[in-house]
Formats: C-alpha cells, sequence, structure tokens
C-alpha cells in the first residue's frame, strides 16, 4: 500500500514528482510508511523484484574525489500488479487520464513563460529610446537593447542557446538599418 500511495500513474514510479525532477523513495522511508523495519522493509522489495512485479534501478552518482555514491534506488510498479488484481482496464484508463493531465499542465507552464516574457519585453521595451539601430555611447543602454532583440529572437526560436541569441541580436543591432538612414 505504501508504494501504491506514492506511485505515479503516469510512469509508474514510485517517489515524489517535484517541478525539477522525480524524488526515488528510500527504503528506510519506505519502512517507516509501512511500520516495518529496514530487513523486512529490504525482503519485501525483493520478494515483491523477484515475483516480477516491481523493477528496481539503482543510479549512482560519480563525486569529484572519484568515488561513487548510491542514489535512493528508482522503484516502478508493474502493470501486472493491478493485471493480477484485475484492475488491468482501470489501470489503463487512470494512466491516460494521468498522462493528459501532465500535458495540460505542461501547456500551462509554458503558456505563463510565454506570458511572463511577453510581459519582460513590454517593461523593457518602454524604458528604451527610439535610436537608430547603432551601438549607443552608453554601455547599459546598449545592453538593454540587445537583451530586449535576444527576448524578441528566444520567443521566434525557443530552442537557441543564450550565447546563440546574444550573438544575433548583437549582430541584428549593429547592422545598419536602412530604414533610420
Amino acid at each position: 500500500m505504501a508504494l501504491l500511495k506514492y506511485t505515479d500513474l503516469a510512469s509508474l514510479r514510485v517517489g515524489i514528482p517535484t517541478q525539477d525532477r522525480f524524488l526515488s523513495l528510500t527504503v528506510d522511508y519506505i519502512g517507516k510508511q509501512t511500520g516495518m523495519g529496514l530487513k523486512r522493509t529490504e525482503r519485501a522489495l525483493a520478494d515483491l523484484k523477484a515475483a516480477g512485479l516491481e523493477n528496481l534501478a539503482q543510479p549512482r552518482k560519480r563525486l569529484p574525489d572519484g568515488s561513487w555514491k548510491v542514489l535512493a534506488a528508482v522503484k516502478a510498479i508493474s502493470r501486472h500488479l493491478f493485471t493480477l488484481f484485475g484492475l488491468g482496464g482501470m489501470l489503463k484508463r487512470e494512466r491516460d487520464k494521468a498522462s493528459k493531465r501532465l500535458a495540460k499542465k505542461a501547456r500551462k507552464r509554458e503558456g505563463a513563460g510565454q506570458a511572463r516574457l511577453t510581459l519582460a519585453l513590454k517593461v523593457l521595451a518602454g524604458k528604451l529610446s527610439s535610436k537608430p539601430n547603432r551601438k549607443p555611447k552608453g554601455d547599459l543602454e546598449y545592453r538593454r537593447r540587445r537583451d530586449i532583440k535576444a527576448l524578441e529572437l528566444k520567443q521566434a526560436h525557443p530552442h537557441w542557446t543564450r550565447d546563440r541569441l546574444i550573438e544575433e541580436a548583437e549582430r541584428l543591432l549593429l547592422t545598419p538599418n536602412p530604414c533610420h538612414r
């Protein structure tokens, strides 16, 4: 029950999803949730894995000194567990709903990011002068113009890197514009 409580329906991974990543649960934490001791929890997880009802992957991270740090194992409930209890069809429906909810959240976050970008452009544009596209004497003014141009380019090319955006913004600002002659 403790594993099912923390199971992400979309991926069937066991843990806590955050905005940045997915936090896997430690054996100690699972033991505390179930009221079982550490060794008993380890045996229970091993039994679930041996039965094919749980998948485990043990990630490791290399430390700067060259040694390895073992991270919390990534646990995933097998869909066969639900089929075993006659819940295979229900699991499929619920997973589809969960996937749609995640996609909707992602679209919402993307829309919010776009709105913030548009607002930032409007705020910055209000601080600009209407001088022609040449590098002004004041470095701060030039950087503001370059940053606005980079934000505009980011809207058109969201996959570009920061360096590419700044390089292209500078190229556009320093290229003579025939409209200002």
